[in-house]
């Protein structure tokens, strides 16, 4: 089974630094490229479940992945997964939980949560293990230190939105340390979004499948120059006119959703990241 080897740019403490998202979009890319054929649209839940280990940035750690039960946070509340890392441990393990498909949590929401996770023990799994190979600090307690876990929990759905805020379900936080901790954890999930997008619908796969599927839905492709210089392509633009028009592009998304195994949600936030979309244009 797959071991997947990434790097990124990072510190002495294995930290990631500020990555831009293209950054993040190509650390995805080369993921899924170890992982399914170029040709492939829709990335299967097995696929990723048959990760065993990564190795990134040069640090070699197991990857332990439990689907088959469903996943609760520290206070015992039901949550859609966690990623974690337990230092008492004899392995380094990054352990990768996520909550099975159920009443409350569709199959395409669980592969979401999924590479979601996934992007945790990417970019945030390699400075817990340099955290706790460093070992207890001076003011530590050697034995509170053992029992340390490092974690990352995904409490819904919304945590998976586009721009997550670490503080929605916590307490104002008024120190400098605490603001500099919340920091780091909102643009910690910002990363392991835009890798768990950009991992399941690609920028050139979602192109490719719009040339194919908007004519036979009723909406118009435009092309221009592209804004990005890492990306020479010409850039589309979609529109669909008349009274109809938000109802064609709905199809279209419903279209693309079922091509590549995810939420009609998740394609319109693909399509306005990619610049698919007028900013203006709202589907609910």
């Amino acid at each position: 089974m797959p071991v997947l080897t990434l790097a990124y740019r990072c510190c002495d403490r294995r930290l990631p630094h500020f990555l831009k998202h293209s950054e993040v979009e190509e650390i995805a890319g080369l993921a899924r490229r170890q992982l399914v054929e170029a040709s492939v649209d829709a990335l299967p839940l097995d696929v990723l479940k048959g990760i065993e280990g990564l190795k990134i940035n040069g640090m070699a750690f197991d990857l332990w992945v439990s689907t088959e039960h469903p996943v609760n946070d520290e206070q015992g509340q039901p949550v859609l997964g966690v990623c974690e890392f337990d230092p008492g441990a004899s392995i380094e393990a990054a352990l990768l939980s996520v909550t099975p498909v159920s009443d409350s949590a569709t199959a395409e929401l669980v592969l979401s949560t999924f590479a979601h996770e996934l992007g945790h023990a990417i970019f945030d799994a390699p400075g817990w293990i340099a955290a706790a190979n460093q070992g207890p600090g001076l003011f530590d307690d050697p034995d509170e230190f053992a029992r340390k876990a490092y974690r990352t929990t995904t409490r819904d759905a919304e945590h998976l939105a586009k721009n997550p805020t670490s503080s929605e379900h916590q307490p104002p936080v008024p120190s400098v340390i605490n603001r500099q901790i919340e920091r780091e954890v909102h643009f910690a999930e910002l990363r392991a979004n835009e890798f768990m997008g950009s991992l399941l619908v690609p920028r050139q796969r979602l192109a490719q499948a719009v040339e194919e599927l908007a004519p036979q839905h009723g909406v118009t492709i435009h092309r221009h120059p592209s804004l990005y210089p890492e990306l020479p392509d010409a850039q589309l633009r979609l529109t669909a006119d008349g009274d109809l028009g938000l109802f064609h592009m709905e199809g279209l998304q419903k279209a693309l959703a079922e091509r590549f195994g995810v939420h009609r949600r998740f394609i319109q936030v693909r399509m306005e990241r990619y610049g698919l979309l007028h900013s203006g244009t709202k589907i609910h």
